[in-house]
C-alpha cells in the first residue's frame, strides 16, 4: 500500500544540511562556507570559493560569462535532482558574487505531498 505524506519542515532543513555538508565535500572537497534560512522554505548556500570557478578562466569576456552560467545552471540542476532524490521539490538559482569565485545558490522548496511505498 502507498500512502502520501508531506515533508515536514524538519525534513527539508535536514536534506539542506546534508547538501552543504556530505554532498559539497564529495564534490568540491569542502563544506558550503554559509547557509542562511527564513525557517519557510528559502534557503542560501554560500560558496566564497567555487571551485568549479576557480579553475577556468577564457580571455574573451562573453565567452567566460557563459561558461560560468554554464557551470552555475550544471550546479543548480545537482542540487535540484539531489533533492528531489531525498524527497524536497525546489527551484534553485544561482548568483554570481562580485568577489568572484564566490557565488550563492537559493533554494526554494515546495510543499508538496510525496508518495511513500511500504
Amino acid at each position: 500500500a502507498s500512502q502520501t505524506r508531506v515533508l515536514v519542515a524538519d525534513d527539508h532543513l535536514e536534506a539542506i544540511k546534508f547538501l552543504c555538508k556530505d554532498m559539497w565535500i564529495g564534490i568540491f572537497g569542502k563544506q558550503i562556507d554559509k547557509l542562511q534560512t527564513n525557517h519557510r522554505g528559502v534557503f542560501v548556500l554560500k560558496d566564497y570559493a567555487f571551485r568549479w570557478l576557480t579553475r577556468h578562466s577564457c580571455a574573451d569576456e562573453a565567452l567566460s560569462r557563459a561558461r560560468t552560467q554554464g557551470l552555475l545552471q550544471f550546479s543548480c540542476g545537482l542540487l535540484r535532482g539531489a533533492l528531489a532524490n531525498l524527497g524536497s521539490q525546489a527551484i534553485v538559482t544561482a548568483e554570481l558574487s562580485l568577489a568572484y569565485p564566490a557565488c550563492s545558490f537559493n533554494i526554494q522548496i515546495h510543499t508538496l505531498p510525496c508518495n511513500i511505498t511500504n
